[in-house]
């Protein structure tokens, strides 16, 4: 249901808006359109939607790849499908489909349900799922149907694999086909073949593919179930044996999800990372995976590269060398919708809006590739986004004339006619015009809400060490104690949080007292106090005055060389709000040239660094320290820390 008032009073509330609301640099300038308890016996994930949900975008609902060739997302589908789901063509009765906590995500990010159901896959089991008591849940024993296992080779999946055959007389299904997302260790092979379930195996075969899709050529690596976040677990500096162990595993287990990306690209990597701790160990580990991959013959050599190409680059980089970029507020519109909505599971939102009778309804929706018009507008700034939706409405209203009259209840007979056969895919098509005039609607209600005008303009101007016409940013002090004393702005707890990790980042320490003072200022509570503290990890002066240990000079200096024009960090977006540009995206460009030294990004095979043409160079010249410091020294190399001593 849609009701067109709704996206006329955005849109009249669109063209009232103050100039200032998105402040251009150039204020003359017109605003232009941007571009086009135990769960009962039987229970699956459809009982759990909630929390596992495999209703997500297939292959064919995505975009093609920016390269011209098959997606990532498409790469993947098609070893699952020839590797994994195509043992079904030998079962005319189907199959059981078995997962876990690792290969749960990979699976749902690939496949819907029905198309697993089409492919011949009756059900879909999470076998590491536990309930509110801790305890495994309890599954439906299928004893006349086959299961495929797609599993990690961990110590718990391959158990509960053991336990569903442990008795002979009854075991949960009739056979068993074995398929694991990577190597599996020698302790589990001899472990699988002592068990009372090797007798039921039909086979048993490594997919090398343990990775899931958040868009079409955007991975991650699969998450440890029940872990904390990888950036604790990475940098955290404590020492006892716990604490190193769960290093350990995060370093390999990332390692090992880098290593199956490139199984399915099809080509060995180049490795190179930068000097910092975290990334040389993660860097290091995936090369250790390769390299085996490749004695496997799982893997082509980097010298066998197709067609005469150079092989794929993989830079490792770790939270270090940029900590600033993730705290800026961003205006694009994905990033807006992510940033200030509640987005669950990465792409879940549900929204209200006025149906056809005037009453308030709510529903829940997908914001992925499967959205033409998400597609189409996801990295449209937001200012911009106001514009072009507006048109791009407009323009579907005209081309669709026939249905809209007939939903307005203006149409003759052979007008009814032509509109009821065109109507479905008119109400489907308002349905998402619907969804995105709320979702921008309220991006634009909570910007004026939250201050965020005044919040990204300090910003930007700490970042970028200037203000928008040029002058150097002289009071950041004063100007975070002024917006943070702003009582007339419902500015949240996380938002003055971020303003002070950004002063912090960019001023390159804070005094204790000031710092004090901030806090009680900004009413942060003791226990989110600890999250700048804890920037002391990731390379940053906490303390004004203490700089990081700096490295030794090297006896030969590198040659100045004037900086491009986009190692600067401040890009001309035309929005006061969005002038600051990540250091990551000059890297990158040098990376694609040739031009990063072998110094600072060493390669994890040293042989290959005489083939490269790298320039002992930093185009980092004209960046703050804090970016020049993250990407070209390797001070805290050897602990993962800096910026000094911690603080009092």
């Amino acid at each position: 249901a849609f009701d067109g008032r709704l996206a006329s009073a955005f849109f009249l509330q669109a063209r009232a808006m103050p100039p200032s609301l998105f402040r251009r640099k150039k204020k003359a300038e017109a605003v232009e359109a941007g571009p086009a308890a135990d769960a009962p016996a039987g229970s699956s994930l459809a009982a759990y939607a909630d929390v596992y949900s495999l209703e997500r975008v297939s292959a064919r609902d995505g975009p093609p790849s920016g390269s011209g060739g098959p997606s990532l997302r498409d790469r993947a589908r098609q070893r699952l499908v020839s590797e994994v789901l195509g043992t079904l063509r030998a079962m005319p009765c189907g199959a059981v489909l078995l997962v876990d906590g690792v290969t749960m995500p990979v699976i749902s990010s690939l496949f819907r349900v029905s198309e697993l159901m089409e492919a011949g896959v009756h059900l879909v089991e999470h076998i590491t799922m536990r309930g509110p008591d801790g305890n495994y849940l309890r599954r439906q024993q299928l004893t006349s149907l086959p299961a495929l296992y797609f599993l990690t080779p961990s110590v718990e999946s391959l158990g509960r694999l053991i336990d569903d055959f442990r008795n002979p007389k009854a075991p949960a299904y009739a056979s068993a086909h074995l398929f694991f997302s990577s190597r599996v260790s020698d302790a589990l092979v001899a472990k699988l073949k002592a068990s009372p379930a090797m007798p039921r195996v039909r086979s048993f075969k490594e997919v090398h593919l343990e990775f899931s899709l958040r868009e079409a050529d955007l991975f991650a690596v699969s998450p440890s179930p029940g872990a904390p976040s990888a950036l604790a677990t990475l940098f955290r500096i404590d020492t006892d044996k716990p604490a190193k162990r769960a290093r350990l595993h995060e370093v390999h287990k990332i390692g090992t999800s880098l290593a199956t990306l490139f199984t399915t690209l099809g080509a060995a990597p180049v490795v190179r990372a930068a000097t910092s701790a975290v990334a040389a160990a993660i860097a290091c580990a995936t090369q250790e995976k390769l390299d085996a991959l490749d004695r496997a013959g799982a893997l082509p050599a980097v010298e066998e590269a197709a067609s005469g190409a150079p092989p794929p680059l993989l830079l490792v980089l770790d939270r270090a060398f940029d900590p600033l970029s993730p705290l800026l507020h961003e205006f694009t519109y994905q990033a807006m919708v992510h940033d200030l909505l509640p987005v669950a599971e990465g792409d879940r939102y549900r929204y209200t809006y006025v149906g056809n009778s005037g009453q308030s309804l709510s529903k829940e929706v997908l914001l992925n590739e499967a959205d033409p018009l998400w597609l189409r507008y996801r990295h449209m700034h937001i200012a911009d986004l106001t514009v072009q939706l507006d048109a791009d409405y407009k323009a579907f209203l005209r081309d669709n004339e026939t249905s809209a009259g007939l939903a307005s209840g203006n149409a003759d007979l052979s007008e009814m006619a032509a509109g009821l056969r065109a109507m479905p895919k008119f109400q489907e098509a308002m349905g998402r015009w619907s969804l995105h005039i709320s979702l921008v609607s309220e991006l634009v209600s909570r910007y004026e809400a939250f201050g965020l005008e005044a919040a990204a303009l300090l910003e930007q101007a700490m970042a970028c060490g200037s203000s928008p016409d040029g002058k150097p940013c002289a009071s950041p002090l004063a100007d975070l104690r002024s917006l943070l004393a702003d009582d007339a702005t419902a500015r949240s707890p996380i938002d003055a949080l971020r303003l002070l990790m950004v002063y912090v980042v960019t001023q390159e320490g804070i005094k204790p007292e000031v710092r004090r003072e901030l806090f009680e200022l900004a009413g942060i509570q003791p226990e989110d106090q600890v999250a700048i503290l804890n920037l002391f990890h990731l390379n940053v002066n906490l303390t004004h005055g203490l700089k990081p240990p700096k490295p030794p000079q090297r006896k030969q200096p590198e040659p100045a060389v004037e900086p491009a024009a986009s190692a600067t960090p401040v890009r001309d977006s035309g929005y006061d709000v969005s002038r600051f540009t990540p250091p990551l995206r000059s890297l990158a460009q040098r990376a694609l040239s040739g031009e990063l030294p072998s110094d600072d990004f060493p390669y994890m095979r040293p042989h290959l660094a005489a083939s490269a043409a790298a320039t002992p160079t930093h185009e980092a010249a004209g960046l703050p320290s804090w970016a020049t410091d993250a990407a070209a020294e390797p001070a805290g190399a050897a602990g993962g820390g800096g910026g000094g001593a911690p603080p009092p």
